[in-house]
């Protein structure tokens, strides 16, 4: 009975041996026959390769800017509110803080009214002096004709006087009323332009009070509008320095926020040693923002930095690239990106789709169909690109492979 049970298990053993055997070889033939293993030829063709690097979003030079009340030296505030706060998007000249001006609002009002009595007086004689000059010309004409007169008189006394007709006491006495009526004339004529001199005085000298009292009223405006903190252009708050309630400092633009221009921001790409030789300024660049998987960022090489940062004994450069200005609004400060460098030329080389190539520990190898079945071809690889691989040695144009399924 145990040796039936042996020759049993044999004859089973040899039968399964058979059926993997032929399983076997039936698929080899059909690799060697090419039964739905799909190939691949070698072509040519340019070959764009692609950099990869890791970035970091960080603001430019001019990103930042601080602002703050400008305030004269030595002058603390209270700031009486503060209506930013941290990433807030504001527009230029919108209103950010207010300092509490109650004492300086005081001092315009009673500036302003100061600056009223004086308008008032000023136009008050303005009104007067035309009038005044008006009367005082009616008392100079009137002296003139009364001179006038008397020099007729006088001058009929002096003819009947030569006749014998005037007694001389009557000729004397029209002399005298001439003398008279020339002094009142003159006296007329002294008074309108004392009149005209004493408004012509009064009205420059309240012109200037006038001029005086606007430029402190305009004094007292700045400082109120120093008061006022305004968006110097369109920004995000980045920093908040101080709170509402508390003293500004008594240094002119001491900053109370952080502004952030968000068309100022830059990827710092950090590529590596081994591959900073192919960056150049001007390459177009495409970002893949870990915030937003689903959008594909262009940008272009601005600057390369030439200080070396080393991060795990691995060193790296920094490239500096601006993001195309449809895509800004995507981007905050210290977002992480990963970032696609195009360096391939124009050059046509040969090359093979990646599933084509394989490897071992030798180097890499094509598989390749011919007479007497699937052979494998030692080849030499160079650039790498989205879907390509350049073959330097090993294979000629149009060389068909097999695909690795």
């Amino acid at each position: 009975m145990r040796n039936l049970l042996f020759f049993g298990l044999l004859l089973g053993v040899a039968a399964f041996g058979w059926f993997v055997r032929g399983v076997f070889e039936r698929g080899s033939d059909a690799v060697s026959a090419g039964a739905d293993v799909p190939i691949a030829k070698v072509a040519r063709g340019p070959i764009e390769e692609t950099v990869r690097a890791r970035g970091i979003v960080k603001p430019a030079p001019n990103a930042l800017v601080r602002v703050g009340f400008p305030m004269p030296k030595d002058v603390s505030r209270r700031i009486r509110s503060l209506r930013a706060v941290e990433g807030d998007a504001v527009k230029a000249g919108s209103t950010l803080g207010e300092l509490d001006m109650a004492d300086l609002q005081a001092a315009l009002q009673q500036l302003r009214g100061d600056a009223a009595v004086v308008e008032r007086r000023l136009d008050a004689l303005r009104v007067l002096k035309p009038q005044e000059v008006r009367l005082a010309e009616t008392v100079r004409d009137e002296a003139a004709v009364q001179a006038d007169l008397a020099d007729g008189n006088l001058e009929r006394g002096r003819q009947l006087r030569d006749k014998a007709l005037l007694p001389p006491q009557d000729y004397e006495a029209l002399a005298t009323q001439s003398k008279v009526a020339h002094a009142r004339r003159a006296n007329a004529e002294a008074a309108l332009t004392q009149v005209n001199a004493r408004f012509d005085t009064e009205i420059a000298t309240l012109e200037a009070q006038l001029v005086q009292a606007q430029a402190a009223i305009r004094n007292v405006e700045v400082q109120l509008e120093w008061g006022v903190l305004r968006a110097p252009f369109d920004s995000v708050v980045f920093a908040v320095h101080q709170r509402a309630g508390e003293l500004t400092s008594n240094q002119p633009g001491s900053p109370v926020l952080t502004l952030l221009d968000p068309n100022q921001l830059q990827v710092h790409l950090y590529v590596d040693e081994t591959d900073f030789g192919k960056a150049h300024v001007g390459q177009p660049v495409t970002l893949q923002i870990e915030a937003h998987p689903g959008e594909r960022v262009s940008g272009t090489i601005a600057r390369l930095l030439p200080q070396p940062v080393v991060q795990e004994n691995v060193v790296y450069y920094l490239a500096l690239v601006d993001v195309a200005e449809a895509y800004r609004n995507l981007l905050r400060a210290e977002m992480t990106t990963l970032a696609f460098i195009q360096t391939g030329g124009d050059t046509p080389v040969l090359w093979l789709p990646p599933p084509a190539l394989r490897s071992r520990s030798d180097g890499w190898y094509v598989r390749q169909r011919t007479a007497s079945g699937v052979v494998d071809t030692a080849v030499e690889i160079g650039a790498r690109g989205e879907g390509r691989v350049e073959i330097r040695s090993g294979l000629s144009e149009g060389t068909e492979v097999l695909l690795d399924r």
